[in-house]
């Protein structure tokens, strides 16, 4: 294998790598520009098929994620951002979210990942 090939390759990893992370609670809450979290887009397939949430308190997932971008509102529900393209305007293109509603007693009673495009 060339010196090329050799880079290349381990290149081609690195970039493969950063499509799934385990998810890590201060990665998950670094913020970026415009109020966007730049980490959650890599680590919320691993958040969601590795920690049972269904049946956690709000307190505990508060705990663990940390405060939402929306109230606990009248549905029951909050929202967690995840991913966010403005595209080249100020207003987004795309979104991802993590969707969290509680039963009357604030107990996760469903979870789902929503997307949204333009």
């Amino acid at each position: 294998m060339t010196k090329y090939s050799y880079l290349i390759m381990l290149t081609i990893s690195t970039f493969s790598c950063q499509s799934h992370q385990k998810f890590d609670k201060i990665q998950w809450a670094k913020e970026g520009d415009l109020k966007t979290f730049p980490n959650r887009k890599y680590m919320v397939d691993d958040l969601v098929e590795n920690y049972n949430l269904k049946g956690k308190k709000f307190r505990f997932l508060v705990d663990l994620l940390g405060k939402p971008q929306s109230e606990l509102d009248s549905n029951m529900e909050i929202v967690y951002d995840i991913d966010i393209d403005y595209g080249s305007d100020i207003d987004p293109i795309y979104s991802k979210d993590l969707y969290i509603e509680f039963d009357k007693d604030t107990i996760v009673k469903d979870y789902s990942v929503r997307e949204w495009k333009k």
